[in-house]
């Protein structure tokens, strides 16, 4: 568990609330998460916090009245949170809440960030009695919510696996997803990401790495042809050399990925891109010979 110490939002006391938040699966410090977490997996969150007596006095609440310990959990590359609650109980003289949070690993990607809160009855200090008091006031946070790094810098493609039938996805063995509002500037592991359908036996040897050969080589033509036919959908508004500067400015970019995509068949960005859009099959057929020479290169 990581201990964290707070002081009361909008309190003026330092230690009104003492706070624990942790990971309890994967079995991992926080630094090392990023070593032991796979595609796929889930992440529990264990929280705890302990009211001192001072914190009834600064926040003018009584002994009593309902108080919550909150945990939130939101993955941004993924657009999603998670959230749950527990109310504070009086154990031994102290009052205390525990808490713990799953978040479901066919939708996570890139990174965690959790935090806590406690909420309760606020007073507002208002005359009106009819607004004296925020019931769902939000009375103390962490300084800063604590940072879950999921994926390696010098991990493989971005990777998660998901089952195609609860998500309602088409039943296919795997699928290349970009995010909807995705730039070229933007990072790989935001933009874009290989699904594997855990509904297939398949799945397992995919993300093993025990799939059979041509199964990687689909693949990657599938992410080939996903990345620069989505840099193609953006020739109309961003010039081919200005593309090309992103992919120079940031090497790990979406328009560098296409970029070496593209010099990996042989062509420049702007090329691969229009082959991309107006004969994509043609660019398939490109990355299947590049790819069955590189793999028969790497084998000798």
């Amino acid at each position: 568990m990581v201990f964290t110490e707070s002081r009361p939002y909008r309190t003026p006391a330092a230690r009104s609330v003492l706070a624990e938040l942790g990971v309890v699966s994967p079995t991992s410090d926080v630094e090392q998460l990023s070593d032991v977490w796979n595609p796929g997996d889930d992440v529990i969150i264990q929280g705890s916090a302990t009211l001192a007596a001072s914190f009834w006095d600064e926040t003018r609440i009584s002994p009593g009245e309902d108080v919550w310990l909150v945990a939130v959990v939101g993955c941004m590359p993924a657009r999603t949170r998670w959230r749950s609650q527990a109310q504070f109980r009086e154990q031994d003289g102290a009052w205390r809440a525990d808490i713990e949070l799953k978040a479901d690993g066919s939708e996570l990607a890139v990174e965690l960030t959790a935090d806590l809160w406690v909420v309760g009855p606020g007073r507002t200090g208002s005359p009106n009695p009819l607004n004296a008091i925020h019931q769902s006031a939000k009375l103390w946070q962490l300084a800063s919510p604590m940072s879950l790094r999921l994926e390696r810098d010098e991990a493989d493609f971005p990777t998660s696996a998901a089952s195609f039938g609860a998500t309602g996805r088409r039943a296919v063995p795997w699928g290349i997803e970009t995010a909807s509002d995705a730039e070229p500037q933007w990072s790989i592991s935001s933009a874009i990401r290989l699904f594997v359908n855990t509904d297939l036996e398949i799945c397992q040897e995919i993300v093993d790495g025990t799939a059979p050969e041509n199964v990687y080589v689909a693949i990657e033509c599938d992410i080939h042809l996903a990345v620069l036919h989505f840099l193609a959908g953006w020739r109309n508004t961003v010039p081919a050399d200005r593309m090309q500067d992103i992919a120079d400015e940031d090497y790990g970019s979406l328009a560098a990925l296409g970029s070496s995509i593209a010099s990996s068949l042989g062509l420049t960005l702007e090329e691969g891109c229009r082959l991309a859009a107006e004969d994509p099959i043609n660019l398939v057929g490109r990355s299947r010979e590049a790819l069955a020479l590189y793999r028969k290169s790497s084998s000798k």
